[in-house]
C-alpha cells in the first residue's frame, strides 16, 4: 500500500512541475525556457520538500554527529526529487507550448480588406 502513495507522491510532483511551467509560460512569456523550466521545476522540487526541512530542523538536535549526515540526506534527496521528477514534466510542457512559436501565420491573398481590417 505504502508502494500506491510513494507513486501517487511521485505523480503529484511532476504535475506541479508541469502545472508550473504552463503558468510561467503564460505569466512571464517572455522569459527564456531554460529558465522557465529551472524555475518550474525547483519550485515544485523544493516546496514539498519544505515540510521534510521543517520537520527535521524542529526535531533535530544540533550538537549530534548525525545532524549533518541527515542534513546532507536531506538535500540530496531534494536533487534526487528535482532531477528525476521535476526536470523532465517541466521540459516537455515548457517544449510543448513553445512548438508553433517560430512560425507566424501567413495569408494566402493580398487582399486590402485582410490586411487592413
Amino acid at each position: 500500500m505504502w508502494l500506491l502513495w510513494v507513486v501517487l507522491g511521485i505523480a503529484v510532483i511532476a504535475a506541479m512541475s508541469a502545472g508550473l511551467a504552463l503558468g510561467m509560460h503564460l505569466l512571464f512569456p517572455r522569459m527564456s525556457e531554460r529558465a522557465r523550466v529551472i524555475w518550474a521545476s525547483a519550485l515544485a522540487a523544493f516546496l514539498p520538500m519544505s515540510l521534510a526541512f521543517g520537520g527535521f530542523f524542529m526535531e533535530a538536535n544540533v550538537a549530534q554527529d548525525d545532524f549533518f549526515i541527515a542534513t546532507l540526506a536531506l538535500v540530496v534527496l531534494s536533487f534526487v526529487i528535482l532531477s528525476v521528477c521535476c526536470l523532465p514534466p517541466a521540459w516537455w510542457a515548457t517544449t510543448r507550448l513553445a512548438r508553433g512559436k517560430d512560425e507566424a501565420p501567413q495569408l494566402d491573398s493580398d487582399d486590402p480588406e485582410l490586411i487592413e481590417g
